[in-house]
């Protein structure tokens, strides 16, 4: 190639390259653009076809430090600039100039020249309020609020011509100073459901019942006797609509803007959101939080990520997912986190609303967050008749035969639940921004400790330990069968459903206090223990900061269920537990199992009914290597 290039001459360009051209001359006459010299044509040509200059990264818009949330930090191929510079004024500390190190050097490798730096604040401006415009956010005169948010002066159409189709968030929050003069409409609440009324939009009277139901994505329908159909946005034959505060990602220190979750389709019919393991499915790459900064730059644009080793195309226009490699294809849904009256009011008046928002957008979206003490826990019992309720009845029912749950109660702890999802952060973050594995498994345990793990978490130096052949950790199991023999035998038995974040790894031993080193040094370690690396059954943990006590399951036996029953139950548990002997002929390794499929919504993580426990005491001779479990979940299909 070099030889090639110093012998070659670049072609010859065929198109024109004099502006002034008798044809060209006549074309920008006609549009009145005759008199604008060459830089002022460039200027108006980048700002109207965007595709010659970056876009601006919103992910070093958000969160903290000099690259806030952004991955590629000085690699970033989009602009570090500030998004507020751009709409007025700022004083925080990222990016206010286009000549500091990352902007400059983004935009001359885009080829932009020299000459033109000094313009692209105005370029960039007036390509977000084009934007903005463009999606009914702004009137053709502006001065810019949060979000986008416009309180305009000069020359006002009518109120009656005037259609607001976005929720002012000053009102939102408290009140607006321009009143009915304002163009975005004000509600009390961050959404607003309209049905078309003759020439004018009316509200619907049950607007926070079709919220709640428009937040499910397993909803095409709204509920009650004349239903809204969420699809073709319609009430029987009359248009709907949903007005809304700005999306989150635009404003994500302002309050009661939407959030919005992203969620596939998958083959049992069952909607997983984006980097979420649920359904037994490998945790996507890219999370709703990116997916919705990628759709508001660009709502036209088709997404690459990963999930596994599967590979997909995610196009936000046709809002289909589609395998690059089978050629698959799942739909895509996009729908708003619910927010209920008493929870606006909540954030509307707390003293810190701003980090309240955060900590609340924080919690599962099934949580009932009326009954989420600040501080403490709340056991909420879980109906039978929800699609909860019968994911984890499966998941327990699929190696437990002949036992009843008595009750299933989801234990909401949001002290425990901030600090797990700290955690899962910062793991990902030690992970090089990859997902870490995450599994949900069994602990049974004695009445008397149920108190202290739904305050505290598991601490098996307070709570007991089920044995130390793998390390001195507390233990799960991917089998309900395997933690019955640690429960006691009172009538009603207890076990806990836990989410594990269980990351890299490593045959267990009985000395050890903590994961081994990953490189033999003391700075990089495993994340967990098992009994066996190529099909893991038992797990060690020794930070609590990885478990979350998902669900406390109360069950007893069936009336019918004979003595030989149980004693086997007791029998195969105990023979799972023995320790595994020291020394050990030299073995082959094993090929890891097939991918087995989870049906289920609720359990995020690869379970199964596997009912041999001889593999729980037999971990292979040369497994001391780590071994992930990515590669034995289930793909996205």
């Amino acid at each position: 190639m070099e030889s090639f290039s110093n012998t070659h001459h670049r072609k010859p360009c065929w198109f024109g390259h004099d502006l002034m051209s008798p044809h060209n001359a006549q074309i920008l006459g006609s549009h009145k653009l005759g008199s604008l010299d060459r830089t002022e044509l460039c200027i108006l040509l980048m700002q109207n076809d965007t595709s010659f200059l970056p876009p601006v990264c919103h992910s070093y818009n958000n969160g903290a430090g000099q690259y806030g949330r952004c991955e590629e930090a000085e690699g970033c191929r989009r602009l570090h600039i500030c998004e507020r510079y751009l709409r007025g004024d700022c004083a925080c500390p990222r990016a206010h100039d286009f000549f500091e190190p990352h902007p400059f050097r983004t935009l001359q490798d885009r080829g932009v020249p020299l000459d033109l730096m000094a313009s692209m604040k105005d370029v960039y401006s007036n390509i977000e309020a084009m934007r903005s415009r463009a999606r009914g956010r702004l009137p053709p005169s502006h001065s810019t609020g949060p979000g986008g948010s416009s309180h305009v002066g000069g020359n006002r159409l009518p109120e009656a011509t005037r259609d607001k189709t976005e929720i002012c968030l000053y009102f939102v929050k408290g009140s607006c100073k321009h009143g009915d003069r304002c163009f975005k409409a004000h509600s009390a609440l961050p959404y607003r459901w309209e049905v078309r009324d003759g020439q004018t939009w009316a509200a619907l009277a049950d607007n926070e019942t079709i919220e709640e139901h428009y937040c499910n994505p397993a909803n095409s329908y709204s509920k009650g006797v004349e239903p809204v159909c969420f699809d073709t946005m319609t009430r029987s034959l009359r248009r709907v609509r949903r007005l809304s505060t700005v999306s989150s990602v635009l404003q994500p220190t302002f309050i009661l803007t939407t959030q919005w979750a992203w969620y596939w389709e998958d083959e049992h019919g069952d909607w997983i959101q984006y980097a979420t393991a649920a359904g037994g499915h490998n945790s996507a790459s890219i999370s709703s939080e990116d997916l919705e900064q990628k759709y508001q730059e660009d709502p036209n644009a088709v997404v690459e990520f990963t999930a596994g080793s599967q590979t997909y195309e995610l196009s936000l226009q046709d809002m289909i997912q589609t395998n690059k490699r089978y050629g698959t294809k799942k739909l895509v849904r996009r729908r708003p986190v619910f927010v209920s009256a008493a929870d606006a009011q909540a954030i509307k008046t707390s003293k810190k609303a701003p980090n309240s928002r955060s900590n609340f957008k924080a919690l599962p979206a099934h949580w009932d967050k009326a009954l989420t003490p600040e501080t403490g826990y709340k056991r909420v019992p879980v109906q039978n008749s929800t699609a909860e309720y019968k994911e984890i009845l499966a998941l327990f029912s699929s190696t437990m035969r002949g036992f009843d749950i008595v009750s299933l109660d989801r234990i909401q702890n949001k002290a425990l639940w901030e600090v797990y999802q700290w955690q899962k952060d910062l793991m990902k973050k030690n992970n090089g921004g990859r997902n870490v594995a995450e599994k949900q498994l069994f602990h049974g345990t004695d009445s008397k400790h149920i108190d202290a793990i739904c305050h505290n978490n598991f601490d098996w130096r307070i709570c007991g330990t089920h044995g130390t052949a793998y390390g001195k950790g507390s233990y799960f199991a991917r089998d309900a069968k395997y933690s019955h023999s640690y429960t006691t035998d009172s009538g009603t038995r207890c076990m806990f459903v836990c989410r594990i974040l269980v990351g890299d790894y490593t045959q267990g031993n009985s000395s050890y206090l903590r994961p081994p080193s990953k490189d033999g040094g003391d700075t990089v370690f495993f994340d967990s223990c098992v009994n066996d690396v190529y099909n893991p059954s038992v797990f060690v943990v020794f930070e609590k900061h990885q478990v979350y006590p998902e669900y406390l399951i109360q069950y007893s036996e069936h009336y019918h269920t004979t003595a030989g029953a149980t004693a086997y139950y007791a029998q195969t548990s105990r023979a799972a537990s023995r320790p595994v002997p020291t020394q050990r002929p030299a073995a082959a390794p094993r090929p890891a199992p097939a991918p087995r499929p989870a049906p289920s919504a609720y359990s995020s993580y690869s379970t199964s009914s596997q009912s041999a426990y001889s593999s729980y005491s037999s971990p292979s001779a040369n497994s001391s290597t780590s071994k992930s479990d990515s590669d034995s979940l289930c793909v996205i299909s």
